[in-house]
């Protein structure tokens, strides 16, 4: 037996439904639009019965008021089972109920596969998420102090190599300023008396014998560590005479006090701040041993003056102060020299040297085809002047030379002979270097 079924369209979205005709004046909402429909109540059908004819009043009256007003009752409505598979045509689709509300599930409540997985991911992310955090969050505070130690230690480790004992600083500045050396203890506070001098330039006196149970190579240690005091002594005492006469006996080549009273060694020197001792070097070929020093003088509203100052002992006979050096540094013969042109014959000087390859100065007649010569007081002393020599000169030669002492961009002790040049532009006079005496101060 065919269920007798209803066919209408929702008011809302035009959608065709089909419920069973026992839903007739039942309320409930769309499967497709949600919205409230209410399911139709056919209308019966009357008998076939004779009427009278009516008048057109009543015609008007029964075309506007309807028959029968059935009234509708709102209630909820319950999923009934699916119809049978007849009931429903293709073309007319079933209405879905309305799914019953149930409250919120508790958090202890089933939930679904998809919801159940969706969560796990999502907190297994967020897990992820808050591990790594944590971890980076670990990290960085471990890496903080880390990063702080080998900061400081780095620092800590610069500033002790730049500026630690023996350190590049410090060298630059022992290189820039004179450094103090103290004497030995055991040395004499004066320089041996003229009448001992005398005695060992001429060989007259004995050595003193050698303790018993002494070698000769001891007494040769000690002789020779003797001689560098001795030298030393001597220095200090010619440096804080106050006259020539205390002088005459301290310097070679022997000089009158006459001489000596003409130059600066008159009177008393300045001040000394430091004195700075270089290594010995002895002359084995002509019995002497030279002992070089670097003295800085104290000059008032000024910095201190570095000279270099050598003593030399030859021989048997005492250190003594080697003049000519001297007076050509300290006592300004050579700084008087080269202060300004002048047409005085070619005189020799000793000097620190230090040739520089080329010339670069714009004055000097024909510069493209001259090399430099520094002349300094010291090896770290600002330099006095500056001479020029040719390239086709033997002096270039004799720099390029690897078995020559002298070469390039080095400082070294040397003689040489300085001209002011006047010939090859006379209204540009220039120092030449006109003779390279000797690689030394020897005289």
């Amino acid at each position: 037996m065919a269920v007798e079924t209803l066919t209408f369209s929702c008011p809302h979205c035009q959608k065709r439904l089909t419920v069973p005709a026992e839903m007739a004046g039942i309320s409930g909402p769309c499967p497709s639009c949600r919205g409230a429909v209410t399911a139709p109540v056919p209308e019966p059908v009357p008998e076939p019965v004779a009427q009278p004819a009516l008048l057109p009043l009543q015609k008007a009256v029964s075309k506007t008021v309807p028959r029968a007003v059935q009234a509708t009752r709102e209630v909820e409505i319950v999923p009934t089972p699916p119809l049978d598979e007849e009931v429903l045509t293709p073309s007319r689709p079933r209405i879905r109920p309305e799914p019953r509300r149930v409250s919120d599930r508790s958090k202890n409540a089933p939930i679904s596969t998809r919801q159940s997985t969706e969560d796990r991911r999502a907190k297994s992310k967020e897990d992820s998420f808050s591990d790594s955090g944590r971890r980076s969050y670990r990290l960085i505070h471990a890496l903080i102090p880390a990063t702080f130690l080998v900061t400081a230690a780095s620092l800590v480790g610069t500033l002790i190599y730049f500026y630690g004992p023996g350190a590049p600083i410090q060298r630059i500045k022992d290189a820039s300023g004179p450094l103090v050396v103290q004497p030995p203890k055991e040395s004499p506070s004066a320089p041996p008396r003229t009448a001992d001098r005398k005695a060992v330039d001429s060989g007259s006196a004995e050595p003193e014998p050698a303790p018993a149970g002494s070698s000769d190579t001891g007494t040769s240690e000690v002789r020779s560590e003797s001689a560098a005091v001795v030298a030393y002594a001597v220095l200090e005492a010619f440096l804080k005479a106050e006259d020539a006469a205390s002088r005459v006996d301290l310097v070679e080549p022997a000089t009158s006090e006459q001489d000596l009273a003409a130059t600066v060694l008159k009177g008393s020197l300045p001040e000394v701040a430091r004195i700075f001792s270089d290594i010995p070097q002895n002359y084995p070929d002509e019995q002497r041993t030279d002992f070089p020093y670097r003295v800085s003088f104290v000059v008032k509203d000024s910095p201190n003056v570095d000279f270099a100052i050598l003593v030399s002992k030859r021989g048997t006979q005492a250190p003594r102060v080697f003049l000519p050096a001297f007076l050509d540094l300290v006592g300004g013969r050579l700084a008087d020299f080269t202060r300004e042109p002048n047409r005085l014959p070619p005189a020799p000087f000793h000097v620190y040297l230090e040739p520089i390859d080329g010339c670069y100065e714009k004055d000097v007649p024909g510069a493209d085809r001259r090399f430099t010569f520094k002349l300094l007081p010291s090896p770290f002393g600002k330099e006095t002047a500056r001479a020029y020599a040719s390239n086709a000169s033997r002096f270039r030669k004799l720099v390029e030379d690897p078995a020559y002492p002298i070469r390039w961009g080095m400082r070294r002790r040397a003689t040489v002979t300085l001209e002011w040049n006047h010939k090859e532009d006379p209204a540009k006079p220039f120092l030449e270097l006109v003779d390279l005496n000797s690689p030394d101060w020897s005289p």
